[in-house]
């Protein structure tokens, strides 16, 4: 069995998703941990790594070495292991890991297998999941993200109790702020030519005199799993851990905001009430929380943008932060999403 190797990252991106190219590869997998019989391989939802469904029982995922796959795969891995124990953060139980191939001669192709949780994505579900459902979401996501954020790493964990790691990433956030959104091209240049006056000193963004959290970080619709009980849709699970990471709880809402709520401030404030809005979430809030929105890992302006295009002719960022943060002010109106 041949090592995957890619050419450039288009190559990867044809190919990561296929799963007669990757069968091999999953299939040894599944050997080598006595997961049998594996005949069915599908495509799991598409994110950045190869993820596949086996036999309607196992989740098999492989840590490609581009978009820190090696990061990915450790964090994840710790992750599971520290909510084995935790029944009241539900997740999928981590079965089997491991590398591929010997780490001398290339990328090793590091791997999980989880367990396979009934249910779809609320993403999959969308247009079938009405408003009533998505506000019981908001509400059953605010105490696990509380006990989610107060489970604390070991000192000897490489997502360690220390805000160090996340002070630099926002410091390398902060430093290529203009140069992301340059290229994401989600945001129209005149507001991308505001980011500097506008995001502030990251010593006024964070306050570490509180201790960081353990964040998922890319909490958005692909990654809460449930099923209809009758024809009501029930959250049951929250999945994929590959981006958390330790530091400052707003950094959660973003993907949690933008990429499963849609920018709704009633389910922000549904989720925010049930979390428990503290004095140290609400201080500043609009402000920081649209920073740490314009500082996050990922495109996620991308999806209001589309969704909603008016937003494209907003003025300024203080006018873009009240609009999406600013619990005090309307927000974006369902009606005017994009069809």
């Amino acid at each position: 069995m041949q090592r995957p190797i890619f050419a450039s990252v288009q190559e990867y991106g044809r190919i990561f998703t296929n799963p007669d190219y990757w069968r091999p590869y999953v299939e040894a997998i599944c050997a080598r941990h006595g997961l049998f019989p594996c005949r069915e391989v599908r495509t799991g939802l598409p994110g950045t790594m190869p993820v596949f469904l086996v036999d309607g029982r196992y989740v098999v995922k492989l840590f490609s070495d581009l978009f820190s796959g090696d990061v990915g795969f450790r964090v994840e891995r710790e992750l599971y292991e520290l909510l084995a124990e935790r029944a009241d953060i539900p997740t999928p139980a981590l079965l089997a890991a491991g590398t591929l191939f010997p780490a001398e001669d290339g990328w090793p192709w590091p791997y999980l297998v989880s367990q396979l949780l009934p249910g779809r994505s609320l993403r999959e579900m969308a247009g079938r999941v009405d408003a009533a459902d998505t506000l019981a979401v908001a509400e059953w996501l605010g105490p696990i993200l509380r006990r989610l954020h107060r489970v604390r790493p070991p000192a000897s964990a490489y997502l360690r109790p220390t805000w160090e790691a996340f002070d630099r990433f926002l410091a390398a956030q902060r430093a290529r702020a203009v140069a992301h959104h340059q290229v994401w091209q989600a945001l129209p240049e005149r507001l991308v030519a505001q980011l500097d006056g506008y995001l502030p000193p990251l010593a006024e963004l964070v306050d570490h005199r509180a201790a960081p959290h353990l964040l998922h970080a890319d909490l958005n619709a692909d990654h809460v799993l449930g099923d209809f009980q009758g024809d009501r849709w029930h959250p049951t699970a929250i999945i994929d851990f590959g981006d958390a990471r330790v530091g400052d709880r707003l950094y959660e809402l973003p993907a949690l905001h933008i990429g499963l709520f849609r920018g709704d401030k009633g389910l922000l404030l549904a989720f925010l009430e049930a979390y428990g809005f503290d004095a140290e979430l609400r201080r500043d809030f609009p402000r920081r929380a649209m920073t740490m929105t314009l500082l996050h890992e990922w495109n996620v302006m991308s999806e209001i943008i589309e969704a909603f295009p008016h937003v494209a002719d907003i003025g300024s960022l203080e006018e873009l932060a009240a609009l999406l943060w600013d619990l005090e002010e309307p927000g974006l109106a369902p009606g005017l999403e994009s069809t």
